[in-house]
């Protein structure tokens, strides 16, 4: 079996009691079918169908066109396409190859649901029973009810008699269709037709309310009591169609004039509940579709449609005045004191009588002088009787008062604001040069002027948003103080992290002086003649100004700017000469050091080097051998901030009788110290001393315990760096001693 086909219904609202040519009835698709009962083909109609319709005594199905050529049956046959056509009705069956049949069996119920809810007037339902001729009266009783998307349900039939599949006379759609035995193999029987099997349709008019609604489903109750055969009688449906309710109101208005009852309405009413008739809520009452002789008005008209169902219509015949005119005022707006003149301007006329109020003046044009705003309404008639008023507003602004302007103070080169102290809204302010004519120079509440370098006078004056100008204009008197001069301060030099005091060298009495850390801009750091900085960490700049008693600043800060003193370098050392007894070590001059201090204990104490306070040497004396001493150095400044930091740490050892000590570092730059690498011992019988770069290369090779390396290569000096060494010694007892190490080359 494939999917199920769906169905269509249509259903149709204010269908009229009698068939109308006009009115088809169309399929509409439904879904719910439970059974296939048509035999589309082969290989049989068992295989083709899934249930009979009446009793298994009987064993009956429907057969299509196309089975009963493949069976070799002589008539009958159901058109291959599902479509049943019969006089304004079309019927569309459901797939052959699905289930096609909604049957509802005795006590059973079932529904039909349509694809695409919808409005409908009137619904036919294809159907038959099966198994019902027995009864008395024949036929299979059956309820229908119609369900709506508003979840509201209507029973619309019941105890219907549903005529059996065989000899019905009412409400035939189609007869003589024939019927088969529903077998595996022939022969399948072919019987009934040309007469029969029939089928009928169940017609539903829907009610006033219903129609108005969207159908969602239709359903079955077959509530037969009686059979000799139960569960039988059986009720079959086969497919629903419907015509769908529309009504349109057209309607054409007609004003009434002032010439009498000449208003009308006129409605025209379609759709597919026709004929219509009609009652106005006139008197008297007019019965057409169009109501005339109306005066002004609302109106009323109740439609009935072929079904009984009553719609209204509801609408207003306005009046066509045939009077008409409206006022102005030139001007609209005016200051106290002045004159405007009213005017009457017809634009649908004649109008002969004129009448104005406040005043009760006469005349199509009027002059008035109001002492306040004022609406002024004017009244025209002519001689049909039609009025016509209108209204203008003249509004009345007050002289505005001379503005108030507070004078002002500044320094020279400064500009000024000028503020008016109580801007009124909608007023306008302008600024002179002059107390009369002369020059403006901007409009506004407020104006800045340029910068100015003598007292000078400006004036104000105010006019409203009607052109209401002030009787006067307010001077105002800009007054200009001199600047003060920059004032003279020295800046100094500090340790870091002590303080800095700043000070200004020409104070002047009645003078503030503010220091800042920006040459403009910012916030002062503090006010007075002096300034002390605290905790100077970095070389800082200040900034100071001087201001008047008066608020007038110096045109530029004075630049005041705090140094720091550096600490000196630190020393390089080296351990420059080693014996069994003592330990030389050496460091380089620092610029600027006023001295030297040494320690043995990383800084716990200090004391002179052994060559004097400024001397760059230190040895050690009276050490035992294998004594193992280190030393750092400090250079000293004139203040102790300057004081630099320890140097690396040296260590030196003392020989014994038969060590041997190559040093770490030497310091080949001239300066007559430390500046050959030799071996050192005293109990050397030979020596084989090699050196070699960072790649291997050898450098330098020795024999001689009194032959150092100087630090060429060559004739080129060698680069800064570390550098390899191999040292095979041969000790005075035959004892041979290899070692290997690093240097450090410093320049």
């Amino acid at each position: 079996m494939t999917p199920l086909r769906q169905i269509g219904l249509f259903i149709v609202l204010f269908i009229p009691l009698i068939e109308l040519q006009a009115q088809n009835f169309s399929p509409v698709p439904v879904t719910g079918f439970n059974w296939d009962v048509i035999a589309e083909g082969g290989p049989s109609s068992l295989a083709t169908t899934s249930n009979v319709l009446d009793a298994a005594a009987s064993n009956k199905v429907m057969y299509s066109n196309a089975f009963r050529t493949f069976a070799g049956i002589s008539g009958g046959g159901l058109p291959d396409n599902g479509t049943i056509i019969s006089g304004n009705m079309t019927f569309q069956l459901a797939s052959y190859t699905a289930n096609n049949a909604l049957s509802v069996f005795r006590n059973q119920t079932g529904n039909l649901d349509l694809v695409t809810p919808s409005s409908f007037g009137r619904i036919r339902i294809l159907c038959f029973a099966t198994e019902a001729n027995t009864l008395t009266p024949p036929g299979a009783l059956v309820n229908v009810s119609l369900t709506f998307t508003d979840a509201t349900t209507t029973p619309y039939i019941s105890n219907y008699s549903l005529l059996d599949w065989f000899n019905g006379t009412t409400n035939q759609v189609l007869t003589g269709f024939g019927r088969c035995s529903r077998v595996a193999s022939p022969p399948w029987g072919d019987e009934a037709y040309p007469n029969n099997p029939r089928m009928y349709y169940i017609e539903i008019t829907l009610n006033c309310t219903d129609i108005l609604k969207q159908l969602q489903r239709i359903s079955f109750s077959n509530v037969t009591t009686t059979g000799a055969n139960p569960p039988f009688p059986n009720t079959v449906f086969l497919g629903v169609s419907g015509i769908p309710y529309s009504q349109l109101i057209a309607p054409v208005i007609t004003p009434a004039d002032c010439s009498g009852s000449n208003g009308s309405i006129a409605l025209t009413v379609t759709g597919s509940s026709s004929p219509y008739t009609y009652s106005w809520n006139t008197s008297p009452v007019q019965t057409g579709p169009t109501a005339t002789g109306l005066t002004p008005g609302t109106y009323t008209c109740t439609i009935t449609d072929a079904a009984g169902c009553v719609s209204t219509y509801t609408g207003t015949v306005p009046l066509n005045n045939n009077a008409a005119m409206t006022a102005t005022a030139n001007p609209t707006s005016i200051c106290l004191g002045s004159s405007v003149q009213l005017n009457a301007n017809v634009t649908t006329g004649p109008l002969t009588t004129f009448t104005w109020n406040p005043g009760n003046l006469s005349g199509a044009a009027v002059t008035v002088s109001p002492a306040s705003t004022t609406t002024y309404t004017v009244n025209a008639t002519n001689a049909l009787g039609c009025t016509a008023t209108a209204q203008v507003t003249v509004t009345v602004n007050p002289v505005p008062a001379a503005p108030l302007v507070n004078n002002v103070t500044i320094c020279s080169g400064a500009t000024a604001v000028l503020q008016v102290q109580n801007p009124q809204a909608g007023f306008t302010y302008n600024w002179y040069d002059a107390g009369t004519g002369g020059t403006l120079l901007a409009p506004g509440a407020s104006y800045t002027t340029p910068a100015l370098i003598a007292t000078t006078t400006y004036y104000v004056d105010a006019t409203n948003s009607t052109g209401c100008l002030s009787a006067a204009r307010t001077p105002v008197t800009v007054t200009v103080t001199a600047l003060p001069v920059a004032p003279a301060a020295n800046g100094t030099t500090v340790c870091s992290g002590s303080s800095a005091v700043l000070s200004v060298t020409n104070p002047q009495a009645g003078f503030t002086y503010n220091w800042y850390n920006a040459a403009s801009g910012g916030i002062p750091l503090a006010s007075g003649i002096s300034y002390t900085a605290n905790n100077v960490t970095v070389m800082t700049t200040y900034y100071v100004e001087a201001v008047t008693a008066g608020g007038c600043t110096s045109p530029t800060r004075t630049v005041v700017t705090v140094s720091l003193l550096q600490s000196l370098s630190q020393p390089i050392m080296t351990l420059t000469n080693t014996t069994f007894t003592s330990l030389t070590f050496s460091w380089s001059a620092v610029p600027g050091a006023t001295g030297y201090e040494v320690t043995t204990n990383g800084g716990a104490s200090f004391q002179t080097p052994s060559s004097g306070p400024t001397g760059t040497t230190h040895t050690i004396s009276g050490l035992t051998g294998n004594t193992t001493v280190t030393l750092q150095v400090r250079a000293l400044g004139i203040t102790p901030c300057e004081t630099s930091l320890l140097s690396a740490p040296v260590s030196g050892t003392t020989l014994s009788s038969k060590e041997i000590f190559v040093p770490n570092v030497f310091t080949p730059n001239g300066d007559g110290r430390n500046d050959v690498l030799l071996v050192y011992g005293n109990y050397v019988a030979s020596i084989q001393f090699r050196i070699f770069n960072q790649w291997g290369q050898l450098l330098f090779m020795s024999d001689n315990i009194s032959n150092g390396w100087d630090g060429n290569y060559h004739g080129q000096l060698q680069p800064v760096g570390v550098y390899a060494y191999t040292l095979k010694v041969v000790l005075q007892d035959a004892t041979i001693i290899n070692k290997k190490g690093s240097i450090n080359l410093i320049r």
